[in-house]
C-alpha cells in the first residue's frame, strides 16, 4: 500500500554504518546539543553527505488526532527479544549511551506491511536536566523525561553500509519514560553500568546482569505510531522508518540521575555533564503520522 506522505525523496543517502559512528565517536566536537549548537548542524562540514537540513527530519511532535489508522500495517512483532542480552558493552560516546551486542543479537522485528527482517543492532538513550524533558519525540505537544531508541538494520541487503542507500534500511522503535516512584529493572542494570563509568572515569564498561531488551518495553509494544524520518543526529540521514510506541515505560527520578552525572566532551551550558541531549521536534512538510491500533 503507497500511504500518503509515507513515500521518500527520489534521491539516495548514502551513507555508512562506519562512516557515522567514525563521525559520531571520533569527532565528538564537531557538533553539539543546545539552541545554539543545533542550529549549526546544517552547516556542518562531514565526510558523508550532511542532512540536516532536509525536508523529512526527525524527530517530530505527534498529533494524535491526526494520525491515521491503517490496519494493513499490523502489530510489530518483537521475535527473541525475551532472550537475555549477556555479551554487551555500555558506552559514553560523549553524546549518549550505547549499549551494543558483543556477539550478534538474534533479535527481530518485523511489521506485516513492510518487507524484511530487521535485526537489532543497538540501543541508546537521550534525557534532559530536568523530568519535565528529555525525550526528543513529543506527543500532543508534550515531553517525557526520556527516549531509548532502538536501532535495526533491514535484512534485506547484504550488509549494514547497504542498507543505509536504502531509504527503508534502518527502523527505529522509540520507547517513550515517564518519572515513577519505581522504576524498570533493566535501566536498573543499565544504571549500574553507568555508575562504574562514572567511578572509573571509564567511557566503556562490559554490561552485566541484564534481562532481555524485552524488559525495556512497555505493556503492550505491539500498537506504535509510524512516519518516514530520519536520525536525530548529525549527518541526520533521512533513511529511517520510525515506530514510536503508543504505551510509556518507567523510570525513577534516582535512575535519571546517574545519567545525568555521566561526563561529556562539551555541552552547551559548560558543565562537563551529559544532559538534554535532544533534538527539538521538526516540521513534517507533508508527511502523514500512521498507526496500527483504532
Amino acid at each position: 500500500m503507497v500511504r500518503e506522505g509515507w513515500e521518500v525523496p527520489g534521491r539516495k543517502a548514502v551513507v555508512t554504518w562506519t562512516t557515522i559512528w567514525i563521525v559520531a565517536l571520533n569527532a565528538v566536537k564537531a557538533w553539539r546539543y543546545g539552541t545554539e549548537g543545533i542550529s549549526e548542524w546544517p552547516r556542518l562540514r562531514m565526510n558523508t553527505k550532511n542532512q540536516c537540513g532536509g525536508s523529512f527530519q526527525s524527530p517530530i511532535n505527534i498529533t494524535t488526532s491526526a494520525a491515521i489508522f491503517d490496519s494493513s500495517l499490523g502489530p510489530i512483532n518483537f521475535l527473541h527479544y525475551r532472550e537475555a542480552l549477556r555479551e554487551a558493552v555500555t558506552e559514553n560516546d560523549g553524546h549518549t549511551v550505547t549499549i551494543t551486542p558483543t556477539r550478534r543479537s538474534k533479535a527481530f522485528v518485523t511489521l506485516d506491511d513492510l518487507p524484511g527482517v530487521y535485526k537489532f543492532k543497538q540501543l541508546h538513550f537521550h534525557w534532559g536536566d530536568k523530568s519535565t524533558q528529555g525525550s526528543e519525540h513529543r506527543v500532543d505537544g508534550k515531553s517525557f523525561a526520556m527516549e531509548m531508541h532502538l536501532v535495526h538494520f533491514n535484512t534485506l541487503y547484504d550488509s549494514t553500509e547497504e542498507a543505509y542507500e536504502h531509504p527503508d534500511g534502518l527502523l527505529v522503535v522509540a520507547v517513550l519514560f515517564k518519572i515513577e516512584k519505581h522504576g524498570n529493572r533493566a535501566v536498573g542494570s543499565v544504571v549500574k553500568a553507568i555508575r562504574r563509568m562514572n567511578k572509573r572515569a571509564d567511557r566503556q564498561v562490559q554490561l552485566s546482569q541484564f534481562a532481555s531488551l524485552a524488559d525495556l518495553l512497555p505493556q503492550k509494544p505491539s500498537l506504535s505510531y509510524f512516519y518516514r524520518g530520519s536520525l536525530t543526529t548529525p549527518p541526520c540521514a533521512e533513511v529511517v522508518i520510525w515506530a514510536l510506541l503508543k504505551n510509556y515505560e518507567k523510570v525513577s527520578e534516582s535512575q535519571l540521575e546517574v545519567f545525568r552525572h555521566l561526563q561529556a566532551e562539551e555541552t552547551p551550558d559548560g558543565t562537563l555533564h551529559l544532559v538534554n541531549n535532544f533534538r527539538p521536534s521538526m516540521p513534517l512538510n507533508g508527511r502523514r503520522v500512521y498507526k496500527n491500533f483504532p
